[in-house]
């Protein structure tokens, strides 16, 4: 009787078997790393919290001041928001696609929403282009084909913001986790869709209608997004450069490359937050 079939099937066991203990012993090892990460990331923001430099709202603005226009601000209360309107929309509404997306167990998901859905995400990114582009038209030439308004400006952010919460987060699985659920849409229906719009809805309506006492929850949130957005791109470049492709079994795996991401993102952000106001100072704006 040819059992082939079988010792073959038990090899493959084995070698999987072996594979998640490699897996779980580097997860293991890289506790270290993970203290480090905890520890700078908690110095650093609480330098942003508590250094005596100007006020909370001054340092929230220089900390995204290098990667952001900060024209056409929104306000809550009388107090500036330190990202633009379309920033703040497409920021905020990444973190909150993000966070709605992991609370509907999505956090492995490796599959793309069906086709439908896709379509619409790619042409909320397309909208907010389009909008864009025309805002920009009318700052640089006095040309535009509508109004530009800080209303359009969020609508349209918060569809990016969405768009790319979603798409991120299925990048990241595909690429990184090695039990990616590649049967599990990262957006399953046109009911968690609706879902994902009220969240974002409801992000629209604080944005312009919040009172004051919830300026800094939202400013603090909006920054969160910017920041959150480059050191997710930080942590996937440097993971994949130091071999965790299809590797990540726990998500302390990747406590080295997020200490990494964590110093590039706050180089990034000190180095190009001083261009700008070297180049303020050279042009004579500040």
């Amino acid at each position: 009787m040819d059992n082939t079939p079988d010792i073959l099937e038990l090899a493959r066991r084995d070698i999987a078997q072996r594979r998640i203990h490699d897996l779980q012993r580097s997860a293991d090892q890289a506790q270290p790393w993970l203290y480090a990460f905890l520890g700078l990331s908690l110095t650093l923001v609480a330098g942003v919290l508590f250094l005596p430099l100007g006020s909370l709202a001054h340092r929230l603005q220089m900390v995204v001041h290098g990667v952001c226009a900060q024209a056409h601000y929104l306000t809550i209360g009388g107090y500036t928001m330190p990202l633009c309107a379309r920033n703040t929309g497409i920021y905020a509404g990444f973190l909150a696609m993000v966070v709605y997306l992991l609370a509907l167990g999505r956090g492995r998901a490796a599959k793309l929403p069906p086709w439908s859905i896709t379509i619409l995400l790619a042409a909320a990114i397309v909208v907010m282009g389009i909008d864009g582009l025309n805002s920009m038209a009318l700052d640089i030439g006095g040309y535009n084909l509508y109004t530009p308004q800080n209303t359009l400006r969020v609508a349209s952010g918060l569809g990016m913001g969405m768009a790319l919460g979603a798409f991120m987060l299925l990048i990241f699985n595909l690429s990184l986790r090695f039990d990616a659920r590649t049967d599990l849409r990262v957006v399953g229906n046109w009911a968690e869709l609706l879902g994902a719009c009220v969240v974002a809805a409801g992000m629209y309506l604080l944005l312009f209608f919040a009172p004051t006492w919830l300026f800094y929850p939202l400013a603090l949130f909006s920054v969160l997004g910017i920041v959150g957005v480059l050191f997710m791109s930080n942590v996937f470049v440097t993971a994949m450069i130091t071999g965790l492709e299809g590797r990540v079994l726990k998500l302390r795996q990747l406590a080295r490359p997020a200490t990494i991401g964590v110093v590039l993102t706050a180089l990034e952000l000190a180095l190009l937050a001083g261009l700008r106001v070297w180049m303020e100072r050279s042009l004579g704006i500040l």
